[in-house]
C-alpha cells in the first residue's frame, strides 16, 4: 500500500513541480530564436497589364565578388518553353536597402544562368554555377512510337524516354561555368553525370535539357547537386519524384548519385498523399552536429501538401524516414547563420519564415508570417530566397502580386526584408 504524503508536503510538492516546469517553460522561450523583420523594401515592379504566372516571380541571391548582392528573378511565362532564358537583375551594394536593376541579358545560344543558381565558392576559390540550354523542340527530334510512361501535373503531360532511345544531341545538358580564382572571365564545359536509369522527358512541345538544379558545398569538400526528377529503377519507371543527391568529389567535373530520399509520405497528414506528383524541390542544409537537413514540397496540381524533412548523420548517404515539417510549403529555403540559428523560408498559401537553434534542427520555432495568405497565387507565388547579411541577420526575397505603383495601379513586383534573429542563445 502506498504512504499517503501529508497535505502540507504534498502541496509544497505540487508548487515546486510547477515552479519547475514554469523555469523550464522560460529556458526554452529565452532559447527559442525571435525574428524581427524589417520593412519591405521594392526592388522592382511589372507593369500593372502583367498579370500572368510566371513573370516577376521566383526570386534568387547571390554575393557577387565585389560585395554587391544581385537578385535575379523569373520574367518569363512559368514554362518548360522558357528554359533556358536569362531572368531579370538587380544588384545592391548596401545590403539590400536600394537596388539598381541591371539591363537583361539577351537571349542568345549560350545557356543562361537560372535564377535559382548562385555561383559556389569551392576550397580553392574557383566559382562554378549551372546553367540552363534552351529545350530542344520535339518537331525537331525523332522520338519513339510511344513513351515509357507519363505524369500529368498541372494540366500538363509529361512523356519519359530511355536516354538510349533517342538521338545523341538528347543526351547532352549538365552545363557548368567555371572561373578559377582570381579570374575576370568564367568558360562553361559539361559536367559528367553518371544517373542509372537515366530519362529525358517532353512536355508543352518540348524536351528540356538536364541541368544541376540547386549546388552546395558540403564540409568534406564534396559539390552537391540536389535534384528531383524521374529515372528507371531496375528497368521500371518510378511513380513519383523523389529527391536525388548527385555528389561531385573533382570539384564539379563528374558527379554520381549518393542518395536518394523515396516519396513515403503521411496518408494522415495528406489525405491525397497517393496521388501527389512526389517529393520535389528538395534543399539542404549542413547542420552544427554534423547531420544534414532536407526539405521537400508535395504541393502539386492537387492543391497544397505539407512539406517534409528527412535528416541525414551519415554524410548524406542514409536518410530518417519524413516526417512532416509544416502543413505546407513550395520551394522552401534552409540558411545556417554563424550565431547557430538556422532559418527556412516556405509558403503557398502566403509566405513565412520559421527558426531553430537546435544544432540538429529538430526542434524549431513557430513559423513567421511574412506575406499573410489569401487565395492561392493571389498574393505571392511563395517562392523565396534566403542570403546571410552577418552573424545574426538574413536578407529574404520574395514576390507580392498586391503592390502599387505611382499611379495607384495594382502590380506584382519583387521585395526584400531583411530577418534578424533576436533572443537566442545559440553559439
Amino acid at each position: 500500500m502506498m504512504k499517503q504524503l501529508p497535505v502540507p508536503l504534498l502541496l509544497c510538492c505540487l508548487l515546486s513541480a510547477f515552479a519547475h516546469a514554469e523555469d523550464a517553460d522560460k529556458a526554452v522561450a529565452r532559447r527559442e530564436p525571435q525574428l524581427e523583420l524589417s520593412e519591405p523594401v521594392t526592388v522592382a515592379l511589372a507593369p500593372p497589364e502583367v498579370k500572368a504566372w510566371g513573370p516577376y516571380q521566383f526570386p534568387g541571391l547571390a554575393r557577387l565578388s565585389d560585395g554587391t548582392i544581385q537578385l535575379s528573378y523569373h520574367v518569363e511565362a512559368d514554362s518548360a518553353k522558357a528554359y533556358g532564358l536569362p531572368p531579370a537583375r538587380a544588384v545592391s551594394a548596401d545590403d539590400g536597402r536600394t537596388w539598381k536593376l541591371l539591363p537583361r541579358e539577351k537571349a542568345g545560344n549560350r545557356a543562361a544562368v537560372a535564377w535559382q543558381s548562385p555561383p559556389l565558392r569551392l576550397p580553392n576559390g574557383a566559382l562554378i554555377w549551372a546553367r540552363q540550354e534552351r529545350p530542344l523542340k520535339t518537331t525537331d527530334l525523332k522520338l519513339p512510337a510511344q513513351p515509357i510512361g507519363h505524369f500529368v501535373n498541372y494540366g500538363h503531360r509529361m512523356d519519359w524516354y530511355r536516354v538510349e532511345d533517342l538521338s545523341p544531341e538528347c543526351a547532352d545538358g549538365w552545363i557548368l561555368s567555371r572561373q578559377p580564382a582570381k579570374a575576370t572571365q568564367s568558360t562553361d564545359e559539361r559536367a559528367k553525370v553518371r544517373l542509372p536509369g537515366e530519362l529525358r522527358h517532353v512536355t508543352e512541345g518540348v524536351m528540356p535539357r538536364p541541368w544541376l538544379q540547386t549546388l552546395f558545398l558540403a564540409p568534406d569538400g564534396a559539390v552537391w547537386a540536389v535534384q528531383y526528377d524521374n529515372r528507371l529503377v531496375k528497368g521500371t519507371l518510378k511513380k513519383h519524384f523523389w529527391p536525388m543527391i548527385l555528389r561531385s568529389t573533382d570539384a564539379g567535373r563528374t558527379f554520381d548519385l549518393w542518395s536518394e530520399i523515396p516519396y513515403a509520405p503521411d496518408a494522415k497528414a495528406d489525405p491525397k498523399a497517393a496521388d501527389r506528383t512526389g517529393f520535389t524541390e528538395p534543399t539542404v542544409c549542413f547542420m552544427a552536429d554534423d547531420s544534414v537537413l532536407c526539405l521537400m514540397r508535395t504541393t502539386d496540381g492537387r492543391g497544397p501538401g505539407p512539406s517534409y524533412l528527412s535528416r541525414s548523420t551519415d554524410n548524406g548517404k542514409s536518410w530518417s524516414p519524413p516526417a512532416v515539417f509544416d502543413d505546407l510549403g513550395v520551394w522552401p529555403q534552409m540558411l545556417r547563420l554563424k550565431n547557430g540559428v538556422t532559418l527556412a523560408s516556405y509558403g503557398r498559401p502566403g509566405l513565412y519564415v520559421r527558426a531553430t537553434a537546435d544544432p540538429a534542427g529538430l526542434s524549431w520555432a513557430k513559423r513567421v508570417t511574412v506575406v499573410p495568405p489569401g487565395a492561392i497565387s493571389t498574393e505571392t507565388c511563395s517562392y523565396s530566397a534566403l542570403l546571410p547579411l552577418g552573424d545574426n541577420r538574413a536578407l529574404l526575397a520574395y514576390s507580392d502580386f498586391n503592390l502599387r505603383d505611382a499611379e495607384g495601379k495594382l502590380c506584382k513586383g519583387m521585395r526584400v526584408r531583411e530577418i534578424r534573429v533576436m533572443g537566442s542563445n545559440a553559439k
